[in-house]
Order: structure tokens, then sequence, then C-alpha cells
């Protein structure tokens, strides 16, 4: 019965604050997890190669967890930041209308206005993270630190100078084989037809 309520409790904790941040951060997490995994179990693939691939996979999902959590984090505290201001704008536009206002009334109003501006930012945050940081900080930091875990023998390789092949054909005459041509009309000149009868006569 542990087990089940304190399942339970994590899904009633993650209905009751659920952050956009959460899904994209365990998404990223399985994703360094069992993408480097299933890499490395791909049968007939060069091991050298599946190491280098599993360890670019791995060090991309390092840095897109703290990236997502970063940029959530810092969207929604901005997001706070603004939906408070609008708020003492709307009470101060609202006493001038001469529309008063309790205090927990306000307090209530501006404390919804400021989860659902943490809520909004923190998603634009996040997809901002997805499409534009996490790529451009990769793109930024694996390649050179991929660069400097490379094999020596793919750099060695590398470095090859790639020349095309010259193929030379040696056109060799046969110049001196004899070569007997028979002349049709030699053949006919040389036979004499005069001295022949046909049926003895």
């Amino acid at each position: 019965m542990s087990i089940v309520n304190a399942i339970k409790n994590i899904c009633k904790s993650l209905g009751n604050n659920n952050k956009s941040i959460y899904p994209v951060v365990a998404i990223a997490t399985a994703n360094g997890i069992f993408r480097p995994t299933f890499t490395m179990l791909k049968k007939g693939e060069n091991p050298e190669s599946k190491k280098y691939a599993a360890l670019r996979e791995g060090i991309t999902e390092v840095i897109a967890v703290p990236t997502y959590w970063a940029s959530g984090v810092l969207a929604a505290k901005f997001g706070g930041i603004i939906s408070s201001k609008a708020m003492d704008k709307y009470f101060k536009r609202q006493e001038k209308l001469g529309r008063s206002l309790s205090d927990d009334v306000k307090q209530e109003m501006k404390s919804s206005a400021i989860k659902k501006g943490q809520a909004g930012l923190m998603l634009i945050g996040v997809c901002t993270a997805a499409g534009i940081i996490i790529p451009a900080v990769c793109s930024a930091c694996v390649t050179p630190i991929m660069n400097r875990l490379r094999p020596k023998k793919e750099e060695q390789s590398k470095k090859l100078d790639i020349k095309e092949n010259v193929l030379k054909y040696n056109v060799v005459s046969n110049l001196n084989t004899p070569q007997k041509f028979i002349s049709n009309a030699v053949f006919k000149n040389n036979v004499n037809y005069s001295g022949m009868k046909v049926g003895g006569v």
C-alpha cells in the first residue's frame, strides 16, 4: 500500500502544481538514458562509431535538461513580475473610476494573475529553449567536445590527401603480326575458265 500511496501523492502534487518544464525535463532525461543505450545495443555497427554516437546523444541531453529548467524558471519569474505590475495598474484604474476593492479580493486576483502569467511565459520559455537556445548551445559546445574525443584513426583518415587514380592505358600496335587478306577480286582474276568444258563435249 505504501507504493500505491506514494504514486497517488506524486500524481496529486503534479496535478496541483503542473508546470510545463516537468514533461520536457522528464523526456530529456529519458532520452539521455535510453537513446545512448539503444545506440550501443545496435548490432552490426562499428564499435567506435556507436560509442561516438552514444556519447554525442548523451552530451546533448545533458545540456538540454538544465537549459529547459533554467529557461522555464527564468521565464516564469518574468511572467510573475509582468503580471503583478499589470494588476497594480488595473487596481489604480479601478480606483480612479471610483470602484474600491478589498485587500483580500486584490490579493486573490493578483495571485491568480501571477500564476497564469508564470504558466504562460514558462511555456514560452520552454519552447524557446527547444527551438533556439538548446540547438545554439549544442552547436557551440558539442562539436568541439566531440572533436577532442574523436578517435585518432578518424583524424588520421581525415588528414589523408585524396588523389584521383590516373589510369594509363598502353596502346600496343601489332604491326609485326602477319595479316592475311583474301581478295575476291584477285581470286577471280587468277582463275581461267576458258579451258573448261561442260558435259565432255
